[in-house]
């Protein structure tokens, strides 16, 4: 398939706040990571009653964020690839470029609106 590339001076700001938003994500997962119960030193060995039911709660929550940070770190990477091989705002479905007003509410959509649709009826 071959696509017209969006203008690099639309594409740019764009891919600075994928940038920095991937960056900030990041931390956050690290943050995550460290302010999860599963991961103290010695946490079977001095637990007290009623701290294993606050720690798998804690845990499951935490894994819970953890997993909606992966998903966004994926499609950001995705996104950030798809502007460096010039297919940025083309559906990966169809071809068809994505309504820009869709792009603006979701830089990362990879599929126009009629392929998300007919994927969500599946």
């Amino acid at each position: 398939m071959s696509f017209k590339r969006y203008p690099s001076k639309v594409l740019q700001p764009l891919k600075e706040y994928l940038q920095a938003e991937e960056e900030e994500l990041t931390k956050q997962l690290a943050e995550l990571e460290s302010g999860d119960p599963y991961n103290e030193p010695g946490r079977i060995s001095d637990n007290e009653a009623g701290d294993d039911s606050y720690e798998n709660n804690e845990h499951d929550k935490i894994t819970a964020l953890k997993k909606q940070i992966i998903k966004s770190l994926e499609e950001i990477k995705r996104t950030l690839q798809r502007i460096d091989d010039g297919s940025y705002g083309f559906c990966r479905r169809c071809g068809k470029m994505i309504n820009t007003d869709r792009l603006a509410i979701r830089p990362t959509a990879e599929l126009c609106i009629d392929c998300e649709r007919q994927l969500e009826k599946k």
